[in-house]
C-alpha cells in the first residue's frame, strides 16, 4: 500500500469546507459567477462524493459576505459581455432571467455602461455586420422570405420589432436607414 501524500484526499471521503472554498475560488478567479451558477457548478464538481448541499450554500454565503462573490457584479459583467457581442436588450434581459440575476440590473441597463448605449445603433451595427449592406432583391416571394429571415435574426439578437422593421425596410427599398 502506498503512503498517502500530505494534502491528498480520498475520493470517497466527504467533501470538506476547504475543498469547496478552493474549488469556488478557482472558478471565481477565471470570471464572475452568480451565486446560483457557482453553487450549481460546485454541486456538479463534487457529485460523486458525499457533498452536503447545505455546505455548498454556506461556502457561497461566506464568499458573498467577503465580497468575493457578487450577483450584482456578475449581472453588470454579463450585460457588458452580451452587448459587446452585438446582442440587444431583450436577449440580455432574458439571459439575466435565466441566470437568476435579473433583479440586479434595471430594465434600461444604463447603469452598467459609462456612456448611454444607443440600442438602435447597436442593432444597425449587428445588422450591417451580418448582411454587409446587401439590399433585398428578387421577386416578391424571394423578398418576403429574405425579409422574414432578417427580421428573425434581429429578433433573435434581442432587438425590438420597430427597430428591426426599420432596418429591413431600408434594405428592401434600397434607401438609407432613417430613424424617426
Amino acid at each position: 500500500m502506498m503512503p498517502r501524500s500530505v494534502g491528498a484526499y480520498d475520493k470517497t471521503s466527504p467533501v470538506t469546507c476547504g475543498e469547496l472554498r478552493l474549488a469556488a475560488m478557482d472558478l471565481l478567479a477565471r470570471r464572475e459567477h452568480s451565486s446560483h451558477e457557482l453553487t450549481t457548478k460546485l454541486g456538479r464538481r463534487f457529485r460523486n462524493r458525499d457533498c452536503d448541499p447545505v455546505l455548498i450554500q454556506q461556502v457561497a454565503k461566506q464568499l458573498v459576505d467577503e465580497g468575493l462573490l457578487s450577483n450584482e457584479r456578475f449581472a453588470a459583467s454579463r450585460v457588458r459581455q452580451l452587448a459587446g457581442r452585438g446582442y440587444g436588450p431583450n436577449r440580455i434581459r432574458n439571459d439575466l432571467r435565466q441566470q437568476r440575476v435579473d433583479g440586479f440590473v434595471s430594465e434600461s441597463m444604463e447603469e452598467v455602461f459609462e456612456a448611454p448605449i444607443d440600442w438602435r445603433t447597436e442593432a444597425e451595427a449587428a445588422y450591417r455586420k451580418k448582411y454587409q449592406g446587401r439590399p433585398i432583391s428578387g421577386d416578391w416571394d424571394a423578398r418576403q422570405r429574405e425579409r422574414a429571415r432578417r427580421l428573425r435574426f434581429l429578433q433573435y439578437r434581442g432587438f425590438d420589432a420597430a427597430t428591426s422593421q426599420a432596418l429591413v425596410n431600408a434594405d428592401d427599398q434600397d434607401e438609407p436607414t432613417e430613424w424617426q
